[in-house]
Order: structure tokens, then sequence, then C-alpha cells
């Protein structure tokens, strides 16, 4: 339960070195804000400093006063950074729905880091107190490397908070959701870190790594909740867990959407006996659904399977019964446990082909076989299992002479069967239209933006921590995070859509100015924006005549876009 908000101030203390070693200390008096739920300063003044090698305080020389309009407090802070991120946390629901789940004081810090990660690019930690002398965050207190590391290590061990967020976000999800579920691994050079172990690294560079699952909304467009696994536990085995979770999320029937690393037969049987619906891309080597693809080629050679969004794509939908086979777990109605049990289940097949992507696909297919048979000649002798499979199914090995002198050629027969089912496959247990499921499987392509991001932007490419619970903690914020990131590029999208139509009523000043606009957003990263909003700066004087306040002035393409955003008035 959060704390009762008295409405009494905080009397804190900073310190500020400066270049020649002195330590400077402040006594800042801050509040908390109830309606924006912000910690702010009321004021600050300066007690003393510790000179370099010194322990004790000692006073510094007053300011000199003008009679009675000397300045009582004085305070400048870069507010158009944080401003932008004050209204995303409030108009996305972030900020409350963290209120919510954590004590007051652990969603302030919360929320100041994740905005510290966004508004400076990712930026390591230790430099968060530094950046906080000039921009208000939620805490209003400095974030040192003890605050934010014991934060971490609280919110690792409070699971009550961390899936109390995840199903408020839930909850503020339409009805009829599609789920994107995928992966992501985070190498590590750390002992400390038990889940680290050897397993498929997608960053390719040979360390242990963890395993980062995530559940993604490809309509809202917002990562929805997370868990992290060993590294070297297969994707395709990660699904019975996230089938629980969903549950305790307490969602209205989803379609939950993968690629093939974590097609099975298996994991498709996971999914009808629980009654989750499911869409996930198919291997074209599967035999039943080589069958499904010759069945279709006559409606993929017409007109009408075209797609209406790409006319590069053809597509086509297949109904079939499918059997699943499973060993009974439980006696039950005159069946033993042990017995095999057969059952059939719908399964909608939706095979879709393109006459460009299908000259790369080939294009790849050729450099992976000349390669494999390059390596082999040169004495290689150890493969992957997909390219062992590449291997017996596409070459043909012989030895001639008595030397037996290794020859290898080609398998042209296999080669050319493998050709005629180059298009892409996807298979599902919901109904849905053949071109809204290839739009839905698209969308999904965004959750690896969004590893992406978490790695490049928010200092996640590594753990940084020392502690498994510390990491929980850690990446929970940068979960936070994230959703400030694809909240705001979806408002900054909209605004996009939103320029250069010529609306009744639009002038014709008004249309060239959003079309400057249209292109400064084009040249721009979301980093890059609101680096720009950083020059904002607002400085507030009191005096013994009264209280003032400005701003920098800001042109009116910035104006435009602000209020386009819905951070001002139309």
């Amino acid at each position: 339960m959060s704390k009762p908000i008295t409405g009494k101030t905080h009397v804190g203390e900073r310190r500020e070195r400066r270049p020649n070693g002195d330590i400077y200390i402040y006594e800042r008096i801050t509040a908390y804000n109830e309606k924006t739920r912000n910690t702010y300063t009321v004021s600050q003044a300066l007690k003393g400093k510790i000179k370099f090698g010194m322990q004790e305080i000692v006073s510094t020389r007053p300011k000199k006063h003008k009679g009675e309009r000397g300045f009582m407090g004085t305070v400048r802070r870069h507010t158009g950074l944080t401003d932008i991120l004050e209204w995303v946390g409030q108009a996305s629901g972030i900020d409350d729905d963290v209120f919510t789940s954590f004590s007051e004081g652990d969603a302030a810090k919360i929320l100041s880091i994740a905005r510290y990660w966004i508004g400076s690019g990712g930026n390591t930690l230790p430099r968060l107190e530094s950046w906080q002398v000039m921009h208000s965050l939620p805490y209003g207190e400095g974030i040192s490397e003890d605050v934010y590391g014991n934060l971490f290590k609280d919110i690792g061990r409070n699971e009550n908070g961390v899936q109390s967020y995840f199903s408020s976000r839930a909850a503020r999800l339409d009805k009829s959701m599609v789920l994107a579920f995928d992966s992501t691994t985070i190498s590590t050079y750390s002992e400390n870190q038990s889940e680290a172990r050897r397993g498929f690294n997608k960053d390719g560079d040979g360390l242990n790594t963890i395993k980062l699952l995530t559940l993604y909304s490809v309509k809202a467009r917002e990562p929805l909740a997370f868990a992290k696994q060993p590294g070297n536990v297969p994707d395709v085995i990660s699904i019975e867990n996230t089938l629980t979770q969903l549950k305790c999320l307490n969602l209205e029937s989803p379609v939950i959407v993968t690629d093939n690393g974590y097609y099975s037969q298996n994991n498709m049987m996971e999914f009808v006996l629980r009654n989750v619906k499911f869409l996930t891309l198919v291997d074209s080597d599967v035999t039943w659904v080589r069958e499904t693809v010759d069945a279709l080629r006559e409606p993929l050679a017409s007109m009408s399977s075209t797609c209406p969004f790409d006319p590069t794509v053809c597509g086509a939908t297949a109904l079939r019964m499918h059997e699943f086979s499973r060993e009974r777990q439980r006696s039950r109605n005159g069946k033993a446990a042990g017995e095999q049990e057969t059952f059939s289940r719908r399964l909608y097949v939706h095979v879709f082909y393109s006459h460009d992507n299908e000259a790369k696909k080939e294009l790849s297919f050729r450099k992976d076989l000349l390669e494999l048979k390059a390596q082999m000649e040169a004495g290689a002798t150890e493969f992957t299992k997909a390219a062992q499979r590449k291997i017996g199914r596409y070459l043909v090995c012989s030895k001639k002479g008595r030397g037996g002198q290794l020859k290898i050629g080609f398998n042209d027969q296999a080669i050319a069967e493998a050709k005629r089912y180059f298009g892409n496959g996807l298979v599902g247990n919901q109904a849905m239209d053949t071109f809204t499921t290839l739009e839905n499987y698209r969308l999904r392509e965004k959750i690896e933006e969004l590893f992406a991001v978490q790695k490049g932007g928010l200092d996640g490419a590594r753990p940084q921590t020392w502690y498994p619970d510390n990491l929980r903690g850690r990446q929970f914020v940068q979960f936070i995070a994230l959703g400030y990131h694809c909240f705001l590029m979806k408002k900054i999208s909209e605004v996009k859509a939103r320029l250069g139509g010529k609306e009744i009523g639009k002038s014709q000043a008004l249309i060239a100015l959003e079309k400057k606009l249209d292109k400064w957003l084009e040249q721009r990263s979301l980093a890059q924006i609101l680096d720009w909003f950083d020059c904002i700066e607002t400085t507030d004087v009191q005096t013994a005549m009264g209280n003032y306040r400005w701003s920098t002035e800001s042109v009116a393409r910035d104006q435009l876009f602000l209020k386009y955003l819905g951070m001002t008035a139309e």
C-alpha cells in the first residue's frame, strides 16, 4: 500500500563536487505534488563547502543583495524534455500503474530511472545523479549507486508488485488482442548470474547468456510482460510457462503470434488443449505443410489471391483437420495412464508467395550450399544440426581413386524440390482472413525493434549487476522505459499520419508548416527529437517583490509538434 500523503515538506542535502575538488553543500527543501505525482524543489540554499582534502564544513561568502529587490532563491532547469516524459507517463497510464503497484518512494525512483534512460539515450546509471541536477524527476533526492542498487534488489524480490503492474497494463488493452511472443539473449562474462548458461547466443559473441522472454501487444504497440530464463533453455520449450502467465493476466482470448523458433507439434498441442488461439510461422519442410502448399497452388496463381496492401504478395488459406498424439498422464474413462491418445483439431494454414522474396531466398539458399561444399572440401567435420540436414539432403558425397579423395556434388533433384516450397506458411487455430493474418504476423516483427531498443538505447546489452534478483529489478525498470518509448513512438507515428493532409479549414501557411514538421521528423530518431527539446529551460526566481518564471522561446514548428502530440490545447 502506498504511503499516505501528508503535505509536509522534506529537508534534504545535496552535494556538488567542483573541478577544484571542493564539495559545495546545499540545503534543499522538497515537497510532493499530489496532482502530478512528482517531487519538486521548493527552495535551495547553500550551507557551506568542504575544501579539497579537508573534512569540516566551512561557510562560504554570502551573496550580495540589492536592497528589497534582492534574490531570495533562483532555480534553472531543463524542462522541455522532462515535460514531454511527464506527459507520456500520465497519458499512457504507466505512472498510475507503477504507483498502484509499488510504494510511493519506490515508484518515484522507478519512473525517474526510466525517464533518465529515455531522456539520455541510454546513458549508464552512474551519470544519473549529475543529470538529475538540471532535470526534474519524480524522485527529488539524488539517486546514487547505493540508492538504485537497493531499489533493483527490492524490485527483484517484490514479485507481487511486478505481476500487479503487468496485470494493470493488461487491463488497459482491448478485448480482442494480438500478442507477439519472442525472446532475446543477454550476454555476460559474470559467474555470479546463476541463469547465465551456454546456449544459443543471438548476438553471436560466444558468451554465456540469459534469455529474456517478452509478450508484446501488436495492436497497442506496447510491451505487456516479460520473464527471464537460463540461457540454455531452447525457445521451443518456453511456451508452457507463458500460457500459465496469460491466465494470471486475465486476458480474454488473445491470439499469440510466434516465429518458427517456437513451432513444434507439442507446442501446437499445448495451445489447442488449453484453448489458446495461436498463429505461428511454420517450416515448409514439414510434410503436411507441403501437402497444403500443393493443394493451394491453383488459388495462389489467381488474381484474387493478391494482397490488397502489398501487391507483390499472393496468399491463400486452407482448413485442415490435424491429428495430434500424446501420452496420457492419468487413468480416466477406461483409458490407462501411459497409453497413446490420438485426437484431431481444426487448423488454418495460410500460404504466401512473393516472386521478389523467393528470388532472394533462392540466392541465399545457393550461397549456403556453396559455402557448405567449400567447408567440406577444406576438411571441416563439425557442423550445426541445421547444416548437417542440408548436407545430407542437398549434397552428394563420394570418394574416387585409391586414395579415397572426397568428391562433393549437388543433389539437383532435392534442390529443385526444395525451391518449389520457398513460400512462407502460417498456421493457427483461429479462423482469420488470409491478409489479416499476414498483417498481424508482420506487426509481430516490431518486437525485434523492441529488443534492439532495450539493448542499444536503454543500457541493456549486459546485466550490469552482480546478482539475479538485482538483474530482475533492473530489467523491470528497463521494461517501464520501453513502455515510455513505445507510447511516444506510437504518438509520433500518429502525428506523422496527420501531417500534409489538405482538410477543409487548413490554411496554406498551416499546410506549409506541417510539411516542414514532417520533413524534420523523418530526419530524426526519437533520441534526437528529445535531445532537441532538452534545450528548453525554465527559470524560477523568488524575490522580495514577487516570484517570476520564464522559459526558452520555441519556434512555430516545435509548437505545432507539441500540439499535435497532445501536450498543448488544439
